[in-house]
């Protein structure tokens, strides 16, 4: 597996996979910021990391709070205030002022979320998987087929069963969502045993189903302030990908994306492929990334 280095931010250890040009030090190069999603981490983009560091950026990957090496927040909140704060302290403690972000899944989700507390020090951002925040809270209310893909959520919000459907079989769950959601994605042995060895370290799952439960208004102060967060209007240029066949979150859910942005948007579904597109088409997805990150 990729070393992965760490440091400090807020008083909480934040882990991370890092790639640089050969001969080049940290902070002379673009900073790019790639987060993962759940149910996955940091070595899922290990292609992409190389990728763009054979470009001349520095490619840093961070694990989502509370996926281990990374340790739990302190004060048990995953609300998407924090998980915008998380990229934002991370680009400042490796010594930039400035990065792009691209981000898959709930890695999206923080990457809006840190676009939207402070649009300066955000260069360029590139979602997978996840429309505009504003856009999915207005298109999710008229869209059944997303309600019943959405199944797992409502299953995560109920506690003690949530934890042992999780765990059960050896975390059997995670390669069931891994093939709904990417259809077309052959389960690899390899990648699923490191999830399984990764959602058992102590910790994880609770921070995993930590997430989701801060969707709803159980945690009232942390909703709010995520729901008012989530509203506010992209002001950074963005890329925005998704899966035509994604399982997960329906291409119809981004119907509209451009109008939550002020700063130019471009939306591309690509066909025949669904969530995991960093996974089903690297050398498309890289192309476009390096198309979009050159001014």
């Amino acid at each position: 597996m990729h070393p992965h280095h760490e440091l400090t931010i807020r008083g909480r250890r934040a882990a991370f996979l890092q790639c640089l040009p050969e001969r080049s030090a940290a902070g002379q190069r673009p900073l790019v910021l790639v987060q993962h999603g759940f149910p996955d981490h940091p070595h899922s983009f290990v292609p992409l990391l190389k990728t763009l560091a054979d470009a001349g950026y520095w490619a840093v990957a961070p694990y989502l709070r509370g996926y281990a090496p990374s340790a739990p927040a302190v004060d048990g909140c995953y609300d998407l205030v924090e998980l915008g704060r998380d990229l934002l302290d991370l680009i400042q403690a490796l010594g930039a002022d400035r990065a792009s972000i691209i981000g898959h899944d709930w890695g999206a989700i923080a990457a809006y979320a840190a676009a939207a507390l402070a649009p300066s020090r955000i260069d360029r951002l590139i979602a997978l998987a996840v429309p505009p925040l504003s856009i999915f809270l207005k298109n999710l209310p008229s869209d059944l087929r997303q309600l019943r893909r959405s199944w797992y959520i409502g299953l995560f919000q109920l506690p003690g069963l949530a934890e042992r459907r999780l765990k059960a079989d050896n975390y059997a769950l995670i390669d069931r969502l891994w093939r709904d959601w990417s259809p077309g994605l052959p389960i690899d042995p390899a990648r699923s045993d490191a999830l399984r060895r990764l959602f058992a370290a102590p910790g994880v799952a609770a921070a995993a189903l930590a997430y989701y439960r801060h969707l709803l208004p159980r945690h009232l102060a942390s909703f709010r302030r995520s729901l008012e967060l989530a509203h506010r209007p992209l002001t950074v240029p963005a890329l925005v990908l998704a899966g035509e066949d994604d399982g997960c979150i329906g291409p119809r859910l981004f119907h509209g994306s451009a109008a939550a942005s002020r700063a130019p948007l471009t939306l591309e579904v690509l066909p025949g492929h669904g969530h995991f597109l960093h996974l089903e088409a690297p050398a498309d997805l890289h192309a476009r990334a390096l198309a979009f990150l050159r001014p």
